[in-house]
C-alpha cells in the first residue's frame, strides 16, 4: 500500500493517473506544403501508436504547422526524415499563442443606418458606400454604394467593411 497525497491509503494496483500535459510545438515547413505535412505526421502518428493529439495548419500562416504532442520524444520521431520539414528543431508555442492564431478575434464595427463605410475585403474592395440595413443575427450590413454612376445596394459580411471617421468623409 502506498499513501494517497489526501492522506489516505491506496492499493499498489491503483495508481494515481495523473493528467496527461501536451504541448504544442511550430515546425517550419516548406511554403505550400503545410497540409501535406500535416496529413503525413497524422499517418506516422496513427500508424506508430504516437502521441499526437492535434495537427493545426493555421490559416494566413505560410511555411508553418503546429502539432500538440503529451511526449517530445514522440514528436522527434515524428518529424525524422520528412523531406518538407525545413528546420529540425520544433519550436515551442504557448497555448494562448495557438487559440490566437486558431479563433482570430474580430471586431465587428457598431454600425447604424446612414453611416459611411469603407469596404475592406470580397470584390467591393476599396469602395465607399451608405449603411441601409444591419442584420446582426446574419453577421451582415445593406451598403449602398456611392462612386457608382446608379444606386447599387449590396449585402456584405460585417466583418468586411470599416466605419469611415468624420475626417475621412469630408472631401
Amino acid at each position: 500500500m502506498t499513501e494517497n497525497p489526501e492522506g489516505g491509503q491506496q492499493q499498489g494496483g491503483e495508481a494515481a493517473e495523473k493528467p496527461v500535459t501536451t504541448r504544442f510545438f511550430a515546425l517550419t515547413v516548406v511554403g505550400g506544403s503545410e497540409e501535406k505535412v500535416a496529413l503525413i505526421l497524422a499517418e506516422r502518428a496513427r500508424a506508430a501508436g504516437l502521441s499526437l493529439k492535434s495537427v493545426v495548419v493555421p490559416p494566413g500562416l505560410k511555411g508553418y504547422v503546429i502539432v500538440e504532442v503529451a511526449r517530445v520524444a514522440d514528436l522527434y520521431h515524428l518529424i525524422r526524415g520528412v523531406k518538407y520539414i525545413k528546420r529540425r528543431r520544433p519550436l515551442p508555442v504557448k497555448p494562448e499563442e495557438v487559440e490566437a492564431i486558431v479563433k482570430p478575434r474580430i471586431e465587428i464595427p457598431k454600425l447604424k443606418p446612414g453611416d459611411m463605410v469603407e469596404i475592406v475585403a470580397g470584390p467591393f474592395k476599396g469602395l465607399t458606400g451608405k449603411v441601409v440595413e444591419v442584420n446582426e443575427s446574419k453577421r451582415q450590413v445593406e451598403v449602398s454604394l456611392v462612386e457608382l454612376d446608379f444606386r447599387n445596394v449590396v449585402t456584405i459580411p460585417l466583418d468586411q467593411v470599416r466605419p469611415l471617421t468624420k475626417e475621412s468623409e469630408a472631401p
